[in-house]
């Protein structure tokens, strides 16, 4: 499973070679704007959109205070949440897909398992829970600890590898972006 997560991440750089073309910073940018804004209407925080998006929580600030229209798709993804959440009887959500993507991510890079669900949405008694209940998840999260590199296992509480890509700095105007067009990603 670990593995063809793995392999859903490279696709885009396989299409893209197919196309002839390299990563852009535009397009990948606008791409991990609209996996911030898919964990939005799926109920997550900032900090969960942030690693669902693969970027650090302080570029997603970023973006939302430079960018007046992914400030607004945010907005109105996390309304969408509200309106769609569960009445409030005190129960815990049931797990996404995209949430359980992301606390394997996490822990793969290094986050301990309370951090982890943390980031994911859910309460640490319903991680425990979901581990107890199905073990299929917990071979996941297993195998998600045992693929940790030897990094994120000194690191610690880090849930962010320093993973660095050569992209296409598009020709478009500064001002599209929101200011500055270097930016990290």
């Amino acid at each position: 499973m670990l593995a063809r997560i793995d392999a859903q991440q490279g696709i885009d750089d396989e299409l893209l070679a197919a196309l002839g073309r390299g990563p852009s910073l535009r397009e990948e940018t606008l791409a991990r704007m609209a996996e911030a804004v898919r964990a939005a209407a799926l109920g997550f925080g900032p900090a969960g959109c942030a690693a669902a998006a693969g970027v650090p929580e302080r570029l997603l600030h970023n973006w939302q205070d430079r960018n007046p229209s992914f400030a607004a798709a945010m907005s109105g993804a996390r309304a969408l949440a509200y309106s769609h959440a569960p009445e409030g009887n005190g129960a815990a959500r049931p797990p996404t897909p995209v949430a359980l993507l992301v606390l394997l991510q996490a822990i793969r890079a290094g986050a301990q398992h309370a951090s982890a669900a943390a980031l994911a949405g859910m309460p640490r008694t319903a991680l425990y829970r979901l581990r107890k209940e199905r073990p299929k998840v917990n071979a996941l999260i297993l195998a998600a600890r045992r693929s940790r590199s030897k990094r994120a296992e000194r690191r610690g509480g880090s849930t962010y590898e320093h993973r660095y890509r050569l992209v296409r700095v598009d020709d478009a105007p500064a001002n599209q972006q929101g200011g500055s067009r270097q930016r990290q990603i």
